[in-house]
């Protein structure tokens, strides 16, 4: 990895901030959860509804940002997104209908969707090639920042000011940090540097399919069936972020101290995941060259998945009222790493498999999969826990991890045994990773 300047440092730092804020805001009603619950304002059916009709927004909103932004000023994009996001989390917290609620909430998923699609256009417009995954991957750690900090700050201030004024605070944070990002963070380097059009060239030249549409996306080789894994795993990921604390506190009887202190232990193992799926998949890159880099990125997430699948299966069954913080904190932790691992690893994919110039509706299509998850983790997975339990719901999302490995062994060994039959060398999902 190159060295950063002093100006891309700034723009990376500006643009964690803004996507901290971002993921924040965005997930602060769902932090307040057990205690609405607990009060009884709301029942779960109302939760669900409200949530979902925030990832439906986001979900719809995410792709078509995501198309938009190869036209628009990604700058423009992020700073308006933010500053509408907290806004529209501060009007939320003016209403007690349920309707309003869905409605203002649907809007604050409208203003979540220019984010991440403009902080990737940004990146990939100040790193090199040989940064970009690196970067990637240290800044989607700013989601985990948020997940770390969000449940145990949530708590504290609910617990002294009352959920709206703690939605508020958010709010008006994100708007300050938009303006900040509005006057600091540029598009691109002002000037480009012969290096720079060296990289630029460089990249054009190891792209395969240039002239490919965006229409025909979808029919490359594993791209559909990495977009239905990146679907499953977000779908787990937020099921565990939404779900598991009101899981922890309603059918495993701890408290919700407990609970929000496992939340935060899932985002800091979040921060591992992400930075070692980024780090370790660009140094079995450098290391293994003559493999497809897509075969070497798909064998790490399937290390990643294994994890997760066996942790969240410890966690449905054998944690109990009696299980101490400090297993619900490791638990809490390996879970992060499985889930955020293959979360990074999906993004760069889809961007790789493209080239640059529909690079961002690659992701975005990827983008939508995956907040399709995010949309089956609010309403329909409360729906099936008030018909069943929380317990069988979260054996549900074990089963889904299960399928997801399956597919990806089965993928990779058609994989691994074309490379063979074109390299004439042996290879397995053990020794991509080992050798």
């Amino acid at each position: 990895m190159g060295k950063i300047s002093r100006q891309q440092l700034m723009i990376f730092s500006s643009v964690y901030v803004a996507y901290t804020l971002y993921v924040y805001v965005r997930r602060s009603f769902s932090y307040t959860i057990p205690i609405l619950v607990t009060e009884g304002r709301l029942d779960k059916k109302q939760l669900g509804l409200i949530i979902s009709s925030q990832s439906l927004a986001y979900t719809l909103s995410k792709f078509g940002c995501g198309i938009l932004g190869d036209f628009v000023s990604p700058r423009i994009l992020l700073c308006v997104g933010l500053a509408c996001t907290g806004l529209t989390a501060i009007i939320f917290t003016g209403f007690d209908s349920v309707f309003l609620l869905s409605f203002w909430w649907f809007l604050n998923g409208v203003a979540n969707g220019p984010g991440w699609t403009s902080i990737g256009r940004i990146l990939k417009a100040w790193c090199s090639p040989e940064q970009f995954g690196t970067v990637w991957s240290v800044v989607s750690t700013s989601m985990n920042l948020a997940g770390t900090v969000g449940p145990i700050v949530t708590t504290l201030l609910v617990t002294k000011l009352g959920w709206r004024y703690c939605i508020q605070i958010a709010g008006s944070a994100a708007v300050v940090v938009a303006l900040f990002c509005f006057a600091v963070v540029k598009d691109r380097p002002g000037s480009e540097t012969v290096n720079q059009r060296k990289n630029d060239k460089k990249k054009d030249d190891k792209e395969p399919e240039t002239n490919i549409s965006r229409k025909e996306l979808l029919f490359l080789p594993g791209f559909l069936g990495n977009c239905c894994c990146y679907l499953g795993t977000a779908l787990v990921q937020h099921g565990v972020l939404q779900w598991s604390q009101l899981f922890i506190v309603q059918e495993k009887h701890q408290s919700l101290l407990t609970g929000s202190g496992f939340l935060s232990s899932v985002d800091i193992g979040g921060f591992v995941g992400s930075f070692l799926a980024g780090y370790l998949s660009d140094y079995m890159v450098s290391k293994n060259p003559s493999i497809p880099r897509p075969v070497i990125r798909k064998t790490l997430v399937l290390y990643f998945e294994i994890l997760l699948g066996c942790v969240l299966y410890f966690f449905t069954v054998h944690i109990s009222e009696a299980s101490s913080s400090a297993t619900m904190t490791v638990v809490g932790f390996l879970i992060g790493v499985g889930t955020y691992g293959p979360i990074a690893m999906f993004g760069v994919m889809a961007m790789e498999s493209a080239p640059d110039k529909i690079a961002g509706t690659a992701h975005a299509i990827s983008s939508m999969f995956s907040n399709f998850g995010l949309l089956l983790a609010g309403f329909p997975l409360s729906y099936v826990s008030s018909l069943l339990d929380w317990q069988t719901s979260f054996l549900l999302l074990v089963t889904l991890v299960i399928v997801i490995v399956s597919y990806l062994l089965l993928k990779l060994k058609a994989e691994l045994s074309s490379f063979k039959l074109a390299s004439g060398k042996r290879c397995n999902v053990f020794t991509v990773v080992f050798h």
